[in-house]
């Protein structure tokens, strides 16, 4: 599992069947080399996660399983938990935009 935050939705009008009535999600990854991962991934989404949080995102079988105990869907990765709270360290923090201790967030007033 990883943690990464929110930032848009993906949207497509040709897809294969099982990705039909799913919800896609653009997420970036937050590693704990205390940065921001540079890459972006698409990730399932059936627990209605928003632009803006900090979610939980499981990749392989776990995420297959989570959307619907279905092994053959074409999905690497998924939200499987939206954090409501997160305890760490300030480092760790000051890399997740908009959390507190980052100080481009902290400029904007939190967010």
């Amino acid at each position: 599992m990883f943690l990464g935050k929110v930032v848009g939705t993906v949207w497509s009008t040709k897809k294969v069947d099982n990705l039909r009535n799913l919800r896609l999600l653009l997420i970036h990854p937050v590693n704990l080399k205390v940065k921001t991962n540079e890459d972006l991934v698409v990730v399932a989404d059936v627990v209605g996660a928003g632009v803006g949080e900090l979610v939980i995102c499981a990749y392989g079988h776990a995420a297959r399983m989570a959307i619907g105990n279905n092994p053959d869907i074409s999905v690497e990765a998924a939200v499987v938990g939206i954090v409501d709270e997160l305890e760490a360290s300030p480092e760790f923090l000051s890399v997740i935009p908009g959390e507190p201790g980052n100080a481009a967030a902290d400029a904007k007033g939190g967010k």
